[in-house]
């Protein structure tokens, strides 16, 4: 007897076999596909010099913008056709020179622009940019423990 809520994923079905990461490199083409959240390993899909397809727009990180498509990788929309996506496999085959360069393109740019440090300079200044719109002081909370890591 098929149960349509004995699944917790949010489309009702059984989840999917987890693929480590580095498997993905095996393959030329990765599609990355947005969910109900921002995808988190779309950045480690362009490290395997392979052409990443971005399926929808939903959902952003702070990255994004500075990602262009069809430069660094390969934009589609989430209601496209099956045709559609043979349609661009096709092209990507035949056109094996400028979708390498595509992959290149958008490598280069996770590897020289997402280091620890620049996620760390971007949350930093971001959150500068917050407080100057705050309308209150803030005030340290004498219970809270300080966690750092070593």
């Amino acid at each position: 007897m098929f149960c349509l809520f004995c699944f917790q994923d949010t489309l009702n079905e059984p989840p999917s076999k987890e693929v480590p990461l580095e498997e993905h490199c095996h393959y030329k083409y990765l599609f990355n596909f947005r969910g109900v959240a921002a995808s988190f390993r779309f950045k480690f899909l362009f490290l395997c010099k392979s052409v990443v397809v971005n399926v929808g727009n939903e959902w952003d990180e702070f990255f994004y913008r500075g990602l262009k498509p069809w430069y660094h990788y390969i934009p589609m929309n989430k209601d496209d056709s099956q045709e559609q996506y043979k349609s661009l496999l096709l092209f990507l085959i035949q056109e094996d020179e400028i979708a390498q360069e595509i992959a290149n393109r958008g490598f280069d740019f996770i590897f020289n622009n997402l280091k620890m440090q620049d996620v760390k300079d971007y949350w930093k200044e971001l959150l500068v940019q917050y407080t100057k719109l705050l309308k209150f002081k803030p005030k340290l909370d004498k219970d809270l423990v300080d966690v750092t890591t070593p």
